[in-house]
């Protein structure tokens, strides 16, 4: 795992490709961040389990991750090309989390820790990591929603949906008219 206080920041093609969206990496690092309720469930069986250095390092991946995703989206809203953005309708799209709920529970159904099978728990998040990246459900990351954003479908004049990430909570159209375009169809609210 390489964690984000280890790269050169101001190297801006790590944050954004040709297009001024997020680059392969910086996707990557977002996907892994969904994993992070994961990790702080197997540590809590972990630790309850007697496995305290197996916890240790999961709440260490867990931190660096949490400081990762922060890290993301401040740089982004700091750094991401503005531009006018109107649009005809929104609806909230934060139910998309709960599809998580189930995988991010699925350690305390172990009956000892040490009956995790790695054979099947790796190549499955290996799968699922590859699923979601390359999907356009890498935006709904629980670990987004925990820091206060809100996820929202808005649809453009041009009848194209998009996500849009912003820390208010819309209740008409007219609140948010500056945005960044994060990737194909995932926008960052920037009006002030």
């Amino acid at each position: 795992m390489f964690p984000l206080w280890a790269m050169n920041l101001d190297n801006k093609k790590l944050w954004w490709d040709n297009a001024g969206m997020f680059s392969a990496v910086v996707k990557a690092l977002l996907v892994l961040t969904a994993l992070t309720p994961i990790a702080l469930v197997y540590a809590w069986v972990a630790i309850s389990e007697g496995y305290n250095f197996t916890a240790l390092w999961l709440l260490i991946a867990s931190c660096i991750l949490v400081s990762s995703c922060w890290g993301i989206l401040k740089i982004a809203h700091s750094q991401i090309e503005e531009f006018d953005f109107e649009y005809e309708s929104v609806e909230p799209a934060d139910q998309e989390n709960i599809s998580f709920i189930l995988l991010y529970l699925s350690p305390l159904f172990l009956d000892k820790m040490a009956n995790v099978n790695l054979n099947v728990l790796i190549p499955g998040l290996i799968v699922y990591g590859l699923l979601i990246a390359t999907s356009y459900t890498f935006q709904y990351n629980p670990l987004i929603s925990l820091m206060g954003w809100h996820f929202y479908k808005v649809s453009s004049k041009e009848k194209v949906t998009y996500v849009l990430l912003t820390q208010r909570k819309l209740k008409n159209v007219d609140a948010v008219r500056k945005v960044g375009q994060l990737t194909g169809y995932m926008l960052l609210d920037l009006t002030r």
